[in-house]
């Protein structure tokens, strides 16, 4: 039956230029990351196991025959995929630039796409020239694309596969070994032995290799399932705790105007004051939370000093700062995006120092000084220079990270020291609306937990905001668009992880294991032989019959293996 079904799917693709399948494919292939997991709703509970699936299509369109349709439908699934990941950054309305916005969504999942579409060409490689190593070459090849996006002035890291395993835990535990990179690798060789299995059916081939592959597989996944699992029932009665609480204050940026310093002020103040009821260690407020450039502004950084003089509690928020340019010319000016912990009658700025790029950014401006010119609105912050962590007291000490910076890896590895035992997350999500991207955001930050065996507390303008155990576990959360105060006991025990010993050790597995397998792929290449790859195979019997120009009668005397 499944492999009837099959041909008939085969034959329906090939039977016509059925382009609109590739879009079809691509726009589905989001239902296995967040938010469609349990946080949203318990009925999407199973969705993120499509992402071992999720990939099948890929795959049949990029090892199809003629090639030159191949890669056309390929990258339309890729343009697609990526399209319907990053719509929600069309929600943005900066200074009336809407046009400008949405054009900027569909250069973003053009580029990404592109990223994609490169892992596409990898494959048609991998099959071609190593048909038994590109089961384990191939998603070595994809994670080092994966992290390729994180390079660059123009790095983008939102959304990796790896992220469909926050929404199963137990799974999820192994990126404190791997990073999220290591859940990539997983996901994607499932795909590709799925594939294989489907493949040889198809062909009624003899498929026990490949259903051994498989198993194989299987049994490994299953295996890190078991082992996440009882690492979650790991005896986690530390009495080590902090009361922590997070202003999720929900200003309307959409409707900022000249008074909306004061009204952010006076809801603020309001907010403090109630929260330091509960007599929390710290309060936090989201990204952007005081409107206002704080140090400058005397009447308000005052105001900010008294909170926390008559509340005896440590105060944490975002708002932005300036200094006069290196250059010396008074009306040039360096905007900062930041945070502020203020504390014993101190206030103490940290900046944020991996920025946006177009959003708060121009990429390459420090390359081609002239790029700064072009203005897109907000996009004229200056880079952060200074790492920083908090100390409030021997309980507690934090790392802070504004808003897009908690989804690198390796950024927030790198700046944890064996003392600190909270990440604090502000941001502001409240320009993406009630889309997809908020959701996306929070799961990235999740992970970070995972992979660090640190706790987290998240304080979103708008939403989600969060606290978060070392293992990834959600312990309190906010809604979308609600103004409230979420103070919890968080607990403040470290799990010293084999990730945050080696940062990203399996990037650099991935590249050995890729170089070896291209290697092996281009000597191949070179030695005359059998066709024994299926990819190969049919192009082969098309070529003979006709169909396809593109190998000619000079394929016609290669000898075809009878499997």
């Amino acid at each position: 039956m499944l492999q009837v079904i099959l041909r008939k799917i085969d034959d329906y693709y090939n039977r016509k230029n059925r382009w609109w399948l590739a879009v079809l494919a691509g726009a589905l292939f989001p239902l296995c990351l967040p938010p469609f997991n349990s946080t949203l709703h318990p009925i999407f509970t199973p969705m993120p196991l499509l992402a071992f699936a999720a990939l099948v299509p890929f795959i049949f369109f990029a090892t199809r025959t003629p090639r030159r349709r191949a890669l056309v439908h390929t990258y339309l699934y890729c343009f697609t995929m990526s399209l319907v990941q990053y719509y929600w950054i069309g929600n943005v309305n900066v200074r009336g630039l809407w046009a400008v916005v949405l054009i900027g969504v569909v250069l973003i999942s053009l580029a990404v796409g592109a990223f994609y579409f490169a892992a596409a060409l990898a494959l048609r490689f991998c099959v071609r020239h190593i048909p038994r190593l590109y089961i384990i070459v191939f998603p070595a090849i994809w994670v080092l694309i994966e992290y390729g996006r994180t390079l660059s002035d123009l790095r983008f890291p939102w959304s990796l596969l790896g992220y469909s395993s926050v929404g199963i835990l137990p799974i999820a535990q192994f990126s404190s070994f791997t990073g999220v990179w290591g859940l990539s690798f997983l996901t994607v060789m499932g795909n590709v032995v799925i594939w294989e299995l489907l493949r040889a059916v198809r062909s009624k081939e003899n498929f026990r290799p490949q259903w051994l592959a498989c198993s194989a597989w299987a049994a490994f996944v299953i295996g890190v399932f078991i082992w996440g699992t009882f690492r979650l029932s790991t005896d986690t009665s530390d009495p080590q705790t902090a009361k922590v609480a997070l202003l999720q204050s929900y200003m309307d940026q959409f409707n900022w105007a000249a008074n909306s310093v004061d009204s952010a002020f006076t809801i603020s103040e309001q907010m403090v004051m109630e929260a330091a009821r509960d007599n929390p260690e710290i309060m936090i407020f989201p990204e952007s939370a005081l409107h206002c450039y704080l140090m400058k502004r005397p009447e308000y950084n005052l105001k900010t000093l008294r909170w926390a003089e008559k509340t005896k509690i440590p105060i944490f928020a975002g708002a932005l700062h300036w200094e006069h340019a290196e250059s010396g010319v008074e009306d040039e000016y360096d905007v900062y995006n930041s945070a502020f912990l203020i504390d014993n009658g101190n206030i103490t700025a940290y900046h944020k120092m991996v920025l946006v790029p177009f959003s708060e950014i121009m990429p390459f401006q420090a390359k081609f000084p002239i790029v700064s010119r072009v203005n897109l609105g907000d996009a004229g912050f200056k880079q952060g220079e200074e790492e920083a962590l908090f100390r409030i007291n021997d309980n507690l000490e934090f790392a802070p990270y504004i808003c897009y910076e908690i989804i690198f890896p390796s950024f927030v590895q790198r700046r944890l020291k064996e003392s600190t035992n909270l990440l604090v997350n502000i941001t502001n999500d409240g320009w993406f609306g009630r889309s997809s991207g908020p959701y996306q955001h929070a799961a990235m930050s999740q992970m970070r937990s995972i992979e660090n065996g640190i706790s987290l507390s998240r304080s979103a303008n708008s939403g989600i905001s969060m606290h978060v155990d070392p293992y990834g576990r959600i312990i309190a959360r906010t809604g979308l668009y609600e103004r409230t105060i979420l103070t919890t006991d968080v607990p403040t025990y470290r799990i010293i992880t084999f990730y945050t010993r080696f940062g990203d050790w399996f990037v650099k597995f991935c590249f050995l294991l890729a170089a070896i397998g291209i290697l092996a792929g281009f000597i191949k290449r070179r030695r005359p032989g059998e066709i024994t790859n299926p990819l190969l195979v049919e192009e082969q019997k098309l070529a003979v019959a006709g169909g396809n120009g593109e190998f000619g009668m000079r394929n016609t005397e290669l000898k075809v293996k009878s499997e």
